[in-house]
């Protein structure tokens, strides 16, 4: 078996791994495809997948075999599939890998690859976890052939002592352009994130898990700064019963005021404007956008009531609470302003988002020109 596995997502709860081989002849072959999942019902019920027959096509890549519909079975007809011991320790083995991939990961978005039982590659992926992104960076293809040979270099050269006292004695500037460097190919992996997904991809947990993995971007929004201080945070309104509950998706905060600031977010394609018009030359704003607004409001209304119960609840457990009501911010990300497709619907937009008193309203387009613009300043 490869030393790696690979990983790649099917939805924001869903991510496939490598076809795990049972039988194999010259032109056929059973294989087991396992899915790995977020089961809430289950937690521990992350692992799923069905057996596939192959056969050899014509460029000699194996294609699924897909005569035999088993939803076309006669009641007198049956299938039998028998796996002798060692397909089945095979299986076994593989499938534990997936739930270890699970347990400890989870399902991430992208495609990636992992290593399994390898000790070695165990310690340096530990090196390398307080800084995922550059581990990520620098495996990408055009960049994994250059680490590779340096390491080599250093590992192969008769004085590796002397390059690597070299290399702790980096100039300032020496390593503010190595900072540089891996923050702006960051910028950009994000941005191929942004350009790739932007038409077609309707999920609001996906980009909910997008902007929490840099949740940097979100800070742009703001004049004075801003941290995260929870994704889905818990603002209040549980019944009796502790259920119905409001989590917002962000919850930031000013870094010295503490005032809090509440972050609604939709998705790319949530539509801004209704497409009939309303009276010549207006357009009503779509009610997905203003029930977008409305929920976010409700949050803010709802913190405010409920702030001293959780600051209270936190103290009895020994948390600090870190963020205040002053008066919250509330912003709502939805939409992308170049589907507004003429001045009219721009005007109509822009009339109504200016004229909100306490939400900001900002299209996912306006936020990623934002790391465009980073992006530009970095490559000067």
């Amino acid at each position: 078996m490869n030393d790696r596995i690979n990983v790649r997502t099917t939805s924001s709860n869903s991510a496939v791994s490598d076809d795990i081989e049972l039988k194999k002849t010259t032109t056929t072959r059973l294989i087991f495809r396992p899915e790995i999942v977020n089961n809430n019902k289950n937690p521990e019920a992350s692992v799923r997948g069905c057996f596939i027959f192959q056969k050899k096509g014509k460029n000699a890549s194996w294609e699924d075999y897909k005569e035999l519909e088993l939803s076309k079975l006669k009641a007198t007809e049956w299938i039998k599939l028998e796996l002798n011991s060692e397909a089945m320790l095979t299986l076994t083995n593989e499938i534990q890998k997936c739930y270890a991939v699970h347990e400890k990961y989870g399902v991430m978005y992208g495609e990636y690859h992992l290593f399994k039982n390898n000790p070695d590659i165990d310690r340096l992926i530990e090196i390398f976890e307080s800084n995922t992104s550059l581990f990520t960076q620098l495996m990408e293809d055009d960049k994994s052939e250059v680490l590779e040979k340096a390491l080599a270099w250093i590992v192969t050269n008769d004085n590796p002592d002397k390059i690597i006292d070299r290399l702790k004695n980096l100039q300032e500037k020496d390593l503010d352009q190595l900072n540089t460097l891996v923050g702006l190919a960051n910028l950009k992996k994000i941005l191929s994130v942004w350009e790739g997904n932007k038409c077609n991809n309707t999920s609001e947990k996906f980009w909910q898990d997008v902007l929490k993995e840099n949740s940097w971007i979100l800070s742009q929004i703001f004049s004075n700064p801003t941290v995260l201080i929870n994704d889905e945070a818990y603002v209040g309104g549980k019944t009796i019963n502790n259920d119905s509950g409001k989590l917002v998706d962000f919850l930031y905060a000013n870094p010295f005021s503490k005032d809090a600031v509440l972050i609604e977010i939709k998705t790319p394609s949530t539509p801004l404007i209704t497409p009939k018009e309303y009276r010549t030359g207006v357009y009503s704003v779509h009610k997905d956008l203003t029930g977008a607004v409305t929920q976010v409001l409700t949050y803010k209304t709802s913190l405010q009531r409920e702030y001293q119960t959780i600051d209270y609840n936190n103290y009895k457990q020994g948390i600090k609470t870190d963020f205040d009501i002053i008066h919250p911010c509330c912003v709502v990300i939805a939409g992308r302003f170049d589907t507004l497709t003429d001045t009219t619907h721009r005007h109509s937009f822009e009339l109504y988002r200016k004229e909100l008193k306490n939400v900001t309203v900002i299209t996912f387009d306006e936020l990623f020109e934002k790391v465009k613009s980073l992006i530009q300043l970095l490559e000067g």
